[in-house]
């Protein structure tokens, strides 16, 4: 785990935190909800077979400890594309107290108060943070938006806001490390087609079978995009290295629920 990176606990609720975001944020794990069966217990994924009530109950655990508006969360829908949403007061609560209507695996704001969602269950999810210009967000990817380079395309709204490549700080939290994300040889081929062959040295062939570096491909995506890489994290924590903390959809083949990735300016 990377030194700047802390687990947290509040009751029964984990999550861990970053001393590089000086602003309310959580990556949460799946202890200190109220879901039970496969989504015991603090489940945030409204589409997992969870009662609809318990996952409410899990927002408002997590509101309340965190100190944020629960009406004003605002979540981003999986769906392993590149698209990126500005967040503005028309949109806020999408995905939670209004209608999901957008495609967007990741959101960017300037609003405070304006909790930001995204959720992983061995994908990656980034938050981001701009001291210089207030603006702050949260990216889901897995290989396929990690491929299409959605963390620049974060970059490249929040500059729109008026963020400064220069200090955007981008915490890339608990996913599946290389170890553990075993592939066939189509996601690579994949990857490279997309990317070019800067990912190679990120992909490891130990037989028939392929080992893909995510957090490694974001990082460098992210230099790339004009960050620095002192103020790029990994945060070192795998989700299948440790699915006794964190919900793994390889370690449960698919039952599970979700946790989330949270920033609030």
């Amino acid at each position: 785990m990377h030194n700047s990176m802390h687990r947290r606990q509040c009751g029964d609720l984990i999550y861990y935190t970053c001393d590089r975001l000086p602003v309310r944020h959580a990556f949460t794990t799946k202890f200190g909800g109220v879901s039970q069966g496969d989504c015991a217990s603090l489940n945030f994924g409204l589409k997992r077979g969870d009662r609809p009530e318990n996952v409410r109950r899990n927002y408002e655990i997590l509101a309340e400890t965190l100190d944020m508006p629960l009406q004003r969360f605002t979540l981003t829908q999986q769906v392993h594309e590149s698209r990126v949403q500005v967040v503005e007061e028309a949109d806020v609560g999408t995905g939670l107290s209004r209608p999901m209507d957008w495609r967007a695996d990741a959101l960017v704001t300037a609003l405070p108060d304006t909790p930001l969602a995204g959720f992983y269950a061995d994908c990656v999810v980034t938050l981001f943070y701009d001291p210089t210009a207030l603006v702050c967000a949260v990216c889901h990817s897995g290989w396929r938006g990690t491929a299409q380079e959605i963390a620049a395309k974060t970059v490249q709204r929040m500059a729109t806001l008026g963020a400064c490549r220069d200090t955007i700080i981008a915490v890339i939290g608990p996913s599946i490390c290389q170890n553990c994300f075993e592939t066939d040889a189509d996601v690579p081929e994949a990857m490279q087609k997309q990317m070019g062959t800067s990912v190679l040295e990120f992909i490891e062939q130990r037989g028939r079978k392929y080992h893909v570096d995510l957090q490694g491909i974001l990082q460098m995506t992210l230099q790339h995009a004009g960050l620095r890489a002192e103020n790029i994290i990994h945060s070192g924590l795998c989700t299948k290295c440790m699915s006794d903390v964190f919900w793994s959809h390889r370690a449960t083949n698919g039952h599970r629920g979700v946790q989330a990735g949270v920033i609030c300016l």
